[in-house]
């Protein structure tokens, strides 16, 4: 398990929520952030979207499986991009 604290508020442009959920099911790994005391899947919109807004600038993710480290240097990327 991979867990990396990015900093969700580099890019100058908003990321669509549906990128960012497309981009982490490209993986065969488990996804998660934790914002405060709630564990959100990120390849699940439902639990995203209630989850990213209470959420801080920086925001601590849970890479599981496989490919976690692939999927952890994507996500990490994506941010700071644009």
């Amino acid at each position: 398990m991979i867990s990396r604290q990015i900093d969700t508020c580099r890019r100058r442009t908003p990321m669509p929520i549906s990128f960012l959920i497309h981009t982490a099911n490209t993986f065969n790994c488990d996804i998660y952030l934790r914002c405060e005391d709630k564990q959100v899947n990120v390849k699940s919109y439902d639990e995203l979207i209630r989850g990213m807004p209470q959420c801080a600038k920086s925001v601590m993710f849970f890479f599981n499986g496989v490919d976690e480290q692939a999927a952890e240097q994507k996500i990490e990327r994506i941010f700071l991009s644009q």
